[in-house]
C-alpha cells in the first residue's frame, strides 16, 4: 500500500497544477485534455506490456523500477520548457506509474491469506485516496508560495523510498512456484507468441464473459471518474470562485474523507456482502452523490461533504472492483487480466477528459460533467450486475477458472 500511495501522490500533483500550467503556456482546457489523452493512450499500451511481462518475469523488480522511474519523470515536469515537452514527460511518467496497479493487485491476491485476501487487496486502493490527500497537503502551500513548477519536486523523494521498499519486498511465492513448472516462459523476451499467449487466455470460453463485463465495468467507471476528477480543482476555481489553494484543499480533504470509504468497502466486501454486490451498492449510491456534488453545494463545507460522500462510495468501489477482478482469473494470467482491465480504465481516461474539455467550451461546467459522468456510471453499474457474485474467503485458485 505504501507503493500505491507514493505512486498516486506524485501522479496527482499534475491535477493541482493545471490552472498554473494553462496560464504559463497560454493554453485552454482542450490542450490540457489533449495532454491527458496522450498520457492515457500511452499508459494503456504500457500497462498491458508491463502486466504481461509480470506474468512472464515476476512482479517485484518491475514494481520497483516503475515506482522509482515514474517519480523521477514527475520531478522532471518542473523543468519542461514547452507544452510539447510537458506532454511527452507526462505521458512517460504516467505510463510507468499506471503499470504499478496490475503488479500490486496480482501480488497481493497471490500473497494474502484467503480469509482476508479481498480485504487486503481492497485496502491497496486506499493508497489512491491517501496519495491525493498527501499531494494536497504537501502541494497546496507550495503551489501558493512558489507556483506550479515547484509542486512537482516533492515527487523526487519517492525515488529513495522505492529502493527501501525493494529491500523488504520478496517475489510472489505463487508466481515463483508456477514459473518453475512452466516452459512457455523460457522463450525469448522478444518472442511475440509468448506475449500473445497470455492475452489469449482471457478469451478462453470459460473466461470470455468475465473479461468482457469486467472490461466494460472498468472502462465506464473509469470514464465517469476521469471526466470529472482531473478537472475538479479547476471546476472549484471557475464555478465557485475559490483560489487554487482552496480548490486543492477541498479536493485533498475530500480524498482524506474518502479513504474511510475505501477501508469500509474492503471490509464489507470481505465479511458482509459479496464483492460484486458491494460494487453494485457503491455504484448506485455513488452515482447519486456525484450528481449531487455537481449541482447542489454552495459553500466550502458543502463541497467537502458532497465530495467526501462521493469518494467514499463511487471512487471507493475500486476497493472491491480490483479484488473481484483478481479473483476471476487464474494465476497464469492474473497480472495480464489486471493490466487489461487497467487498460480499459486508461482508454476511458484518454477519451472522457478530452470530451469534457470540448463540452465545457459550449455548455456549462455542470452540464458537461453531468453528460460525461452520469450515463457512464449507469452503464458501469449494469456491467457489474452481469458479473458472477463470488463467495469471499475461498482460495484464489479455487475461484479462478
Amino acid at each position: 500500500m505504501t507503493g500505491q500511495t507514493l505512486s498516486n501522490f506524485d501522479q496527482s500533483l499534475f491535477s493541482y497544477a493545471i490552472p498554473g500550467i494553462m496560464a504559463t503556456f497560454d493554453v485552454g482546457l482542450s490542450a490540457i485534455g489533449g495532454i491527458l489523452s496522450v498520457s492515457f493512450i500511452f499508459a494503456a499500451i504500457a500497462t498491458v506490456t508491463i502486466g504481461v511481462a509480470a506474468d512472464r518475469f515476476g512482479r517485484r523488480r518491475l514494481f520497483i523500477f516503475c515506482l522509482a522511474m515514474s517519480a523521477f519523470l514527475v520531478g522532471v515536469h518542473a523543468l519542461a520548457p514547452t507544452i510539447v515537452t510537458l506532454t511527452i514527460v507526462r505521458a512517460c511518467a504516467f505510463g510507468l506509474s499506471a503499470g504499478i496497479l496490475p503488479l500490486i493487485n496480482a501480488y497481493m491476491a497471490e500473497a494474502a491469506p484467503a480469509p482476508v485476501r479481498g480485504l487486503m487487496t481492497g485496502l491497496l486502493q486506499t493508497g489512491y485516496a491517501l496519495g491525493w490527500f498527501l499531494a494536497a497537503l504537501v502541494g497546496a502551500p507550495i503551489l501558493e508560495a512558489y507556483g506550479w513548477r515547484y509542486i512537482f519536486l516533492p515527487a523526487l523523494v519517492v525515488i529513495p523510498l522505492a529502493f527501501i521498499i525493494a529491500r523488504a519486498l520478496p517475489e510472489s511465492a505463487r508466481f515463483t512456484a508456477q514459473a518453475m513448472e512452466q516452459t512457455t516462459d523460457q522463450k525469448s523476451v522478444w518472442d511475440l507468441s509468448a506475449w500473445t499467449e497470455k492475452l489469449k487466455v482471457l478469451w478462453e470460453p470459460a473466461l470470455r464473459s468475465r473479461t468482457t463485463w469486467c472490461f466494460l465495468l472498468f472502462f465506464f467507471q473509469g470514464g465517469a471518474y476521469a471526466g470529472t476528477a482531473f478537472y475538479f480543482p479547476t471546476f472549484f476555481s471557475v464555478v465557485h470562485g475559490y483560489t487554487e489553494r482552496e480548490a486543492a484543499e477541498i479536493v485533498g480533504l475530500s480524498y482524506g474523507i474518502g479513504a474511510i470509504g475505501y477501508i469500509a468497502v474492503a471490509i464489507i466486501g470481505e465479511f458482509f456482502m459479496t464483492r460484486r454486490n458491494t460494487v453494485l451498492a457503491c455504484m448506485i449510491v455513488g452515482t447519486a452523490a456525484l450528481a449531487g456534488l455537481i449541482w447542489i453545494p454552495q459553500t466550502y463545507g458543502e463541497n467537502v461533504l458532497w465530495f467526501g460522500a462521493m469518494t467514499m462510495t463511487f471512487y471507493a468501489s475500486a476497493a472491491a472492483m480490483w479484488a473481484l477482478a483478481a479473483e476471476m482469473f487464474p494465476t497464469r494470467a492474473r497480472a495480464t487480466a489486471s493490466a487489461v482491465m487497467l487498460a480499459g480504465v486508461l482508454l476511458s481516461f484518454a477519451t472522457f477528459p478530452l470530451g469534457v474539455a470540448f463540452l465545457v467550451e459550449s455548455i456549462s461546467w455542470q452540464e458537461a460533467f453531468t453528460w460525461a459522468a452520469v450515463p457512464a456510471a449507469i452503464v458501469a453499474t449494469v456491467a457489474a450486475a452481469m458479473l458472477p457474485s463470488l463467495k469471499s474467503g475461498l482460495d484464489i485458485d479455487e475461484i479462478a477458472i
